[in-house]
């Protein structure tokens, strides 16, 4: 039976998976050639911020899960895979600088998300909703 546990779980393997995969390349490549006046800018970069609003659902120790649902108790208690099935989880990155707790209400602004389900939010711009 696969639980949210297991789910949250495989989704941070795999991210810090293709994290250390990156984090390997060779920096040095053209490094002659390189003049100070040019500057790289990735096609993330550059991209236009994608807005997502919900509720968190679970908070873990690197990643929380957010749901776009209409009330608090929807998020917390609603049904996890229908919600996935319907694109309304996103999994965030908790900033080192940020608090949250479940049922927190967020609007995730990201560059882009990964293709795993649920999606993994890249690059993103949390702001927390006071009502």
């Amino acid at each position: 039976m696969i639980t949210k546990k297991k789910v949250v779980a495989v989704a941070t393997i795999l991210t810090l998976g293709l994290g250390f995969t990156v984090g390997f390349t060779p920096a040095y490549a053209h490094s002659v050639d390189s003049s100070p006046k040019s500057t790289s800018t990735s096609s993330v970069e550059t991209q236009e911020q994608s807005p997502f609003t919900g509720y968190i659902m679970s908070v873990g120790d690197k990643y929380m899960t957010v749901a776009d649902t209409p009330t608090k108790e929807e998020a917390v208690q609603g049904d996890w895979r229908e919600l996935v099935d319907q694109g309304k989880i996103l999994v965030v990155p908790i900033p080192e600088d940020g608090t949250y707790v479940v049922g927190d209400r967020l609007n995730v602004y990201f560059k882009a998300m990964t293709k795993s389900l649920p999606p993994i939010a890249i690059l993103p711009t949390i702001e927390k909703i006071v009502e």
